[in-house]
């Protein structure tokens, strides 16, 4: 509450200086979105939007770094700034946040991560538009910092987060272009997928091996027991996908399966930037609610989200070939799009461990014969 009481009574003098800058026709706009893959996929529509209605302007995007390679290749945008939320805690954090944004001498800002930090550095930075969502699950502290944006698009439960994105942008004379996401990949890209793939010329079904939020996870027994169901039912070969970070579960999941030469362990093998290539080649992807399964809605990919804890009524796949399953259950959903826990309250997990490998298949079957007919 510091900053913003120090935000508060600095505001009539960066509000003074930001309104010099302040001129009728918008040429340099900033994007802010510094959430998860999955989040930045979804985000895509704004930047189309934006790009669309100013093609000689110069966007930037803010992203954290892990999705700073997921829009190296984005048309829509001039520059893209990575930063880490550590670099902008404390006074200096934030003092250094606004210098960064005063040297871009934007016009505009569109905030999709609605904190604190962002709300006082944008009014430092001397952005003269600031324009932000009001989260349905917020505290005190933000609603209070909420005050120093120009603009506010509430957002309402039970609608979906990219419209309230699209609704926020009406304040620039934008109108709503569509929900359609977007995946930019490098030029070496393809190369990249053949390379990995090799000669293998069975139809390809993706499998996430693990989940930015571990409270996701399906895990590797079940994964493996899923794997095996595929290889033993169908004649296509099985892709295990994820970051680096589910190495160890991949090597687990491959260790257990009984068609070894059907399996191609992807894990930790492509970056962001070259893994569309991979995803666009799959007949099917099966997910949790993570950034790899909105790659794939992006690409039109077939898909089965399996998505546990997770608000679809936020954020979810929208692609014809898109099959969500989810258990109804009292505590189902916990995790929403501002409110995101990483540990079951329960203790279970139950809304993903009642979810089983036959449960699964059923869905893939289903999506490969309607893919044949």
């Amino acid at each position: 509450m510091f900053y913003v009481l120090l935000a508060y009574i600095s505001k009539p003098i960066f509000s003074f200086f930001a309104a010099l800058r302040k001129k009728g026709k918008l040429s340099r706009i900033l994007v802010i979105q510094t959430a998860k893959i999955g989040d930045v996929i979804c985000s895509t529509p704004v930047f189309r939007a934006i790009r669309e209605k100013f093609p000689a302007g110069r966007v930037t995007a803010i992203v954290s770094p892990v999705a700073e390679k997921l829009l190296a290749n984005c048309p829509h945008l001039d520059d893209v700034f990575a930063i880490d939320n550590s670099s902008y805690k404390g006074l200096g954090g934030k003092l250094r946040l606004a210098a960064l944004i005063r040297r871009g001498r934007y016009d505009a800002a569109v905030c999709l991560n609605p904190n604190v930090p962002f709300a006082v550095a944008l009014l430092w930075g001397l952005v003269p538009v600031r324009l932000t969502v009001m989260p349905d699950y917020c505290g005190l502290t933000f609603k209070t910092a909420s005050l120093l944006f120009t603009r506010l698009e509430k957002h309402a439960a039970g609608s979906l987060l990219a419209e309230t994105y699209l609704n926020l942008l009406k304040e620039l004379g934008i109108k709503n272009n569509g929900l359609g996401k977007e995946v930019y990949p490098a030029e070496r890209a393809d190369r990249a997928a053949e390379g990995l793939l090799g000669r293998m010329d069975a139809e390809l079904i993706g499998i996430g091996a693990g989940s930015g939020n571990r409270m996701k996870e399906l895990g590797s027994d079940k994964i493996a027991r899923l794997t095996n169901i595929i290889l033993e039912r169908t004649g296509a070969a099985v892709v295990l996908i994820g970051s680096v970070s589910d190495i160890e579960s991949a090597k687990k999941i491959s260790g257990s399966v009984s068609d070894k030469e059907r399996v191609i362990n992807a894990v930790g093998k492509l970056e962001l930037d070259l893994l569309p290539a991979l995803i666009k080649r799959l007949s099917l992807f099966i997910g949790v609610d993570s950034g790899i399964t909105y790659m794939a809605d992006a690409l039109s990919i077939p898909l089965i989200n399996i998505a546990g804890p997770s608000d679809m009524n936020d954020q979810r796949p929208l692609g014809a070939n898109a099959v969500i399953i989810q258990n109804k259950l009292p505590c189902v959903p916990c995790s929403h799009a501002f409110s995101s826990p990483y540990t079951c309250r329960l203790g279970t997990r139950e809304c993903v461990t009642s979810v089983s490998a036959e449960e699964i298949f059923s869905a893939v079957e289903k999506l490969l014969r309607r893919a044949k007919d």
